[in-house]
């Protein structure tokens, strides 16, 4: 006995690929925008990782809130990570997405958002593909 997929219980997809820039959604009559400004990306050899997240610092250092200490220590993170001979790029990305996840709940980030662009591009571009989920913290995609 085969199932029917076009049942009205049935609300799965099913995605054989790439799905960035689409707006996928179940159920009967749904609506869905999205928005968001795709960019390609500078060659990483052209990044200067440690300008880039002295930048960050330097932008997200104003921001306001009871989670500054972590943002200032997750970035402090990367910055000693950085100063190694060959730096584990999971480590920086990882310092670095706990700063922006911090950072974002603080009041006066979404007023930084375009300042924060450039440096996040340099930065998704130097950690490569599995960190270009940063981008998402700036309203961009890759």
């Amino acid at each position: 006995m085969s199932k029917r997929t076009d049942a009205p219980g049935n609300r799965s997809v099913s995605v054989g690929g790439d799905a960035t820039g689409n707006v996928v959604i179940t159920g009967d009559r749904n609506k869905a925008n999205l928005e968001y400004k795709q960019i390609a990306l500078p060659p990483a050899h052209t990044v200067n990782m440690t300008q880039e997240v002295a930048k960050l610092r330097e932008s997200l250092g104003g921001l306001k809130s009871d989670d500054s200490p972590k943002v200032t220590n997750a970035l402090s993170d990367a910055e000693s990570e950085l100063k190694k001979p060959q730096p584990d790029k999971a480590e920086v990305g990882g310092a670095i997405e706990r700063a922006l996840k911090y950072a974002k709940q603080a009041a006066g980030y979404a007023e930084l958002v375009e300042k924060l662009k450039p440096q996040i591009i340099n930065a998704a571009a130097w950690l490569g593909s599995n960190w270009h989920s940063l981008l998402g913290y700036v309203g961009l995609s890759a």
